[in-house]
């Protein structure tokens, strides 16, 4: 964890008195005579070098945002609603706002990433808020839902990790840590992408992606199977099994994250051809 780092936060939006509390808040963070675990914050003009940006969630800034996030790295999205909006992102605060709410979800975001950071497990390296910002959110999947997903895996590192990661994507997740208790929270939710595990104590990942290519529910649910079996063997089976994509431990934030955005974009209209699967090792 880095103390008294430095993080640069800009607004698009506020109103004046908004921006005016922002930077003194900000200010103090910076200018405070003892180490924050999760360092401090200095107000920037320059939006596209921040790393978090507040934002009204008026229609103007909204465009401002949505041409932000376009970039490859872009920042964090803090969003500002008033009570009858719903949140469209991970991190919102609600008008009125007070200094300890901000200062509080800024340190969230903050933690998140410090967390994934250190953190092994799934993904390779050592990834921090330096080198990931935040992606664009998720789509929304249908009226104001955000999409949903459930990870299926026996380890706790890899769920907690996989739960950081969809929420900093703007995906609701759900776990589950053995076959059997993935297969019951298919039967109760919907879900619009299922990450799943192959090596689980009792039914493995194989035997849960053919039980839920059987349903007709559930057949065309895209699944990304997570695993460290990586022999062209595996891939077969995960292939018959009627798997969406095989993504190899340890696994690259790319091609995660390329999986995830042309999963959830892809229509789901026809049953999955086997043949065309995408595998990413």
């Amino acid at each position: 964890m880095s103390h008294d780092k430095i993080y640069l936060v800009a607004a698009l939006g506020l109103t004046k008195s908004e921006m005016r509390f922002i930077k003194i808040m900000l200010a103090l963070t910076s200018q405070a005579s003892t180490n924050r675990a999760q360092g401090r914050y200095e107000f920037t003009e320059e939006v596209d070098k921040a790393e978090v940006v507040i934002v009204s969630a008026d229609d103007t800034s909204i465009m401002a945002w949505n041409k932000l996030a376009e970039k490859q790295h872009p920042p964090t999205c803090l969003l500002v609603i008033t009570a009858d909006q719903a949140p469209a992102t991970t991190y919102y605060l609600s008008r009125p706002f007070g200094p300890a709410k901000v200062l509080m979800v800024l340190d969230k975001i903050v933690s998140e990433f410090q967390t994934v950071g250190v953190v092994t497990g799934i993904f390779s390296g050592v990834v921090d808020a330096d080198s990931k910002k935040m992606r664009a959110p998720a789509p929304v999947i249908s009226g104001n839902a955000r999409p949903r997903a459930l990870v299926v895996d026996d380890s706790p590192t890899v769920r907690k990790q996989l739960v950081l990661e969809l929420s900093s994507f703007n995906v609701e997740v759900d776990t589950a840590e053995t076959g059997e208790q993935g297969l019951e929270a298919i039967s109760n939710n919907h879900y619009d992408i299922i990450f799943l595990d192959v090596v689980m104590p009792g039914v493995d990942g194989y035997q849960v992606c053919k039980t839920i290519r059987r349903n007709k529910e559930t057949k065309l649910t895209p699944i990304v199977m997570l695993t460290s079996k990586a022999s062209p063997f595996d891939k077969v089976r995960g292939s018959l099994a009627g798997c969406s994509a095989y993504l190899t431990k340890p696994v690259e934030y790319e091609n995660f994250y390329q999986v995830l955005e042309e999963l959830l974009a892809k229509p789901k209209q026809i049953e999955p051809d086997n043949d065309q699967d995408a595998y990413v090792g």
